[in-house]
């Protein structure tokens, strides 16, 4: 039984999802459209990537992003599966060679993600929560995890999440399950938008200083969701 507390913080989370994405849409519009210019004109078709991703314990929805890879980046080739792959979680370094030039301009900035906010005034996702995943990962995380995997997706996923600000490449698989969980206990009994805060300006901060050194460690980032639970 959701408390009105939670259910306020619900509504207020919602609004602010509607609020940021349709204010990004406007101001980033023109940007967006240069990139599509420049994106066909450099690296040629195809301009977006769409991907099937689980964004909830029984929900799945088509995620579209900038193409920042090679065309054949899926071919065994590339091996990323191999080097990348650990229990479930898929983070391509951005030095890798399967980026294209473009791309990797895109994924710095994070102007890859920028297109998700169609998803949030879908309702499809929110702004701040765990990021979406493919079911072939989200298979890999059932069977490491078996009695804790769907905690993560027991809240809305998120264009950016609590993983990415704690440094998704300087966790364990199961750090990042333990604090993605933790987000979401955070949701249904917790203050979400002190969490959400705490997300957002980190990730702010992580777009601008462009520093490894920027990153929350996993202690500092456990504690703030910890401190979220408490009334």
């Amino acid at each position: 039984m959701k408390s009105k507390k939670q259910i306020f913080y619900r509504i207020i989370k919602k609004v602010e999802d509607i609020v940021f994405a349709l204010s990004i849409l406007i101001i980033f519009l023109p940007i967006i459209i240069i990139i599509i210019i420049l994106s066909f004109f450099i690296q040629g078709r195809p301009i977006f990537y769409i991907s099937e991703r689980i964004v909830g314990l029984q929900k799945k929805i088509h995620i579209i992003k900038f193409r920042t890879m090679v065309k054949d980046a899926k071919n065994p080739k590339w091996g990323l599966e191999e080097k990348y792959m650990r229990d479930g979680y898929l983070d391509v370094p951005i030095y890798s060679e399967v980026y294209t030039p473009f791309g990797r301009l895109l994924e710095k900035t994070q102007l890859v993600e920028i297109l998700q906010v169609f998803h949030i005034l879908l309702n499809h996702m929110s702004f701040v929560g765990n990021r979406p995943l493919p079911e072939k990962n989200v298979e890999l995380l059932k069977k490491k995890f078996p009695n804790t995997w769907q905690e993560r997706f027991k809240s809305p996923a998120g264009m950016t999440g609590i993983a990415q600000v704690a440094g998704k490449f300087n966790l364990t698989s199961e750090q990042r399950l333990e604090l993605e969980s933790l987000y979401s206990k955070v949701y249904h009994e917790g203050n979400i938008l002190k969490a959400d805060a705490y997300i957002f300006f980190s990730t702010i901060i992580l777009l601008l200083l462009k520093d490894a050194s920027a990153y929350r460690s996993y202690d500092s980032a456990k504690n703030v969701l910890t401190a979220c639970l408490n009334k």
